[in-house]
């Protein structure tokens, strides 16, 4: 019998992109989980930071009756603070590893089971891009140690791309594979989230990239992307799946059988995977969910169809 995709990963959503608005006002982040419940397809939940202590703990709350993970993003706090983990600055780096670590208290009080994180902008300079990323691992370290405080959690880092959009230090998914690998020879775990665009924008081939991410990787996220240099939407602007971006339905598809075939899909491990899609002004929340919920649904009876995914 053909199984659900349920029943080898969990379908995840983005508040921070279905909401993006959701952390300016308390209890929109809470009204979001609240209607993504009510949807009643995802399992998997990520937020930014949730500025307000009475609404994470109530998130929290909610999130344990329902047996639903949350992953805790970072990105945003550390960013509009100018903070950077990669940062050559050892002052700037510092003061970034101290928020960092008291966002995992944050995230704990909303109930989160993973925190994820980034390094920051690549250096002005190209030669220093490999000196970033090494002060991007010196930072993860004591990160790592203090997410291992109980209650633990997980901590994700997940590359960026390098030189087209988002310009950030890491992101080859080899450095961040490499970054883990040096965190578990200290002892500690540390995890990678890929994302489809960011690899696709470095120029890597998303089923190697797969493969290579396979040992630590936490999370997926299915993300669209233009790659004509003379595209108005060239780079990484979270699109709907198809054109004029590269990543469609069938595209998810031959992942999702990549993912099948190498075990990251399974009935014991159950993935969040994510669709990475932006609420433009003229869609509405459930507009952009049901396209979501579509787009998993889609591609995953097209793996049926072929005979892989039972």
């Amino acid at each position: 019998m053909t199984k659900q995709l349920s029943e080898v990963a969990r379908p995840g959503i983005l508040i921070s992109n279905t909401w993006p608005t959701s952390r300016e006002r308390p209890g929109d982040t809470l009204a979001a989980v609240e209607a993504v419940l009510c949807h009643g397809f995802f399992e998997a939940f990520q937020t930014v930071e949730i500025p307000y202590p009475d609404e994470r703990r109530a998130i929290a709350s909610l999130l344990r009756q329902e047996g639903y993970p949350l992953t805790y993003c970072l990105t945003r706090v550390l960013n509009e603070a100018g903070l950077n983990l990669s940062d050559l600055d050892e002052e700037n780096r510092r003061q970034s590893v101290e928020r960092a670590i008291r966002g995992l208290d944050e995230a704990r009080e909303a109930g989160a089971s993973q925190v994820s994180v980034i390094s920051g902008p690549r250096p002005a300079d190209p030669a220093q891009r490999a000196e970033a990323v090494r002060q991007l691992g010196k930072s993860l370290l004591p990160i790592c140690r203090a997410a291992q405080a109980e209650p633990a959690l997980g901590l994700i880092v997940e590359p960026l791309d390098s030189n087209v959009h988002k310009k950030c230090s890491l992101g080859l998914t080899a450095e961040a594979v490499a970054l883990c690998q040096a965190a578990a020879r200290e002892g500690l775990s540390l995890s990678v989230c890929v994302d489809t665009a960011h690899a696709l924008l470095n120029g890597e081939d998303l089923l190697e990239s797969l493969a290579l991410a396979r040992p630590y990787l936490a999370e997926y996220h299915y993300c669209n992307c233009v790659l004509d240099p003379a595209h108005p939407f060239y780079g990484d602007w979270h699109l709907p799946f198809g054109p004029p971006g590269v990543v469609d339905v069938a595209a998810i598809a031959r992942l999702m059988r990549e993912s099948v075939e190498i075990g990251f899909f399974g009935p014991e491990s159950r993935p969040p995977i994510f669709c990475e899609v932006l609420k433009r002004a003229q869609d509405e929340p459930h507009q952009v969910m049901q396209h979501c919920h579509d787009s998993l649904e889609q591609a995953w009876a097209m793996l049926a169809q072929e005979g892989e995914a039972g």
